[in-house]
């Protein structure tokens, strides 16, 4: 049997330093894959429009965005919308924990906690998200990397120099908390472990009653000893319930190309 060389759906990943798009068939088989660096917002209609339309099929195909910052700058998917109409069938701009969300639980329920940066639990499912944390704080989200920066830079008595930094320039200082922690330094590893219980109170606030299915992203989960510390804090903090932590099967490119498929239109 021939193999389908039709392009049923586009997803696009978004991310901070590149931009992946792929396409694939109607059984979600890989057809096209393109990269290029993350630029300013104003110049990914461009970008796309010229990565796409090489393919064949590519224009008319069904089309998702998975972006950062759409739940934050409400400005970004009309912009999009606007800036891609007619050019191509972009069907939606969703953020990057739709997308991430729908990775790990295929549009089904499940809460999908992040902590980088700031830190946040998504439940329900996409398109009904009840969020939780997320609120940033002056001190940072409790558990997070800006939070953990801070608590580091208090620790070493240069609190007054996190006023200045932008939020991401202080959450890097919670991978040296963290080198250090590995390294047995008993302050930093006793900040660490609390961090884990924030992020487990984070999880449980969220969870509500009975089982837990939960996935896990952003810079401090990709960290694994500091993944592992979170998960046992987690199974403490929720007692007797049963807790079920899963991975992300598929990318985000085509966890938003999945989404497209769902909600695709004909321009």
């Amino acid at each position: 049997m021939t193999k389908n060389t039709t392009i049923a759906a586009i997803g696009v990943d978004r991310g901070g330093t590149w931009t992946r798009v792929a396409a694939f068939d109607s059984a979600l088989r890989p057809l096209r894959a393109a990269k290029f660096r993350t630029g300013p917002d104003r110049s990914l209609p461009a970008a796309l429009v010229k990565a796409v339309a090489a393919w064949p099929g590519g224009e008319e195909a069904p089309l998702v965005i998975a972006a950062r910052g759409v739940f934050s700058r409400k400005w970004k998917k009309p912009f999009l919308m606007k800036a891609l109409r007619g050019r191509l069938n972009l069907v939606d701009v969703v953020s990057d924990a739709e997308a991430a969300h729908f990775a790990a639980f295929r549009g089904g329920r499940g809460i999908l906690i992040i902590a980088g940066t700031g830190a946040v639990a998504f439940g329900g499912r996409p398109g009904a998200f009840v969020m939780t944390g997320g609120k940033n704080p002056p001190s940072g989200d409790p558990g997070s990397g800006r939070w953990l920066g801070r608590q580091y830079l208090a620790m070493l008595g240069r609190l007054s120099e996190a006023g200045p930094m932008g939020h991401g320039r202080c959450a890097a200082y919670a991978a040296n908390l963290l080198r250090r922690a590995r390294r047995g330094h008993a302050a930093c590893a006793a900040l660490e472990a609390a961090a884990h219980h924030e992020l487990a109170s984070l999880l449980k606030e969220a969870a509500g009653r009975g089982a837990v299915k939960a996935a896990l992203a952003g810079g401090l989960m990709n960290d694994g000893a500091f993944r592992a510390g979170f998960m046992a804090a987690a199974r403490r903090a929720l007692g007797k319930r049963k807790v079920d932590f899963v991975r992300a099967a598929m990318t985000a490119e085509e966890a938003a190309a999945r989404i497209a498929l769902l909600r695709r239109k004909t321009k």
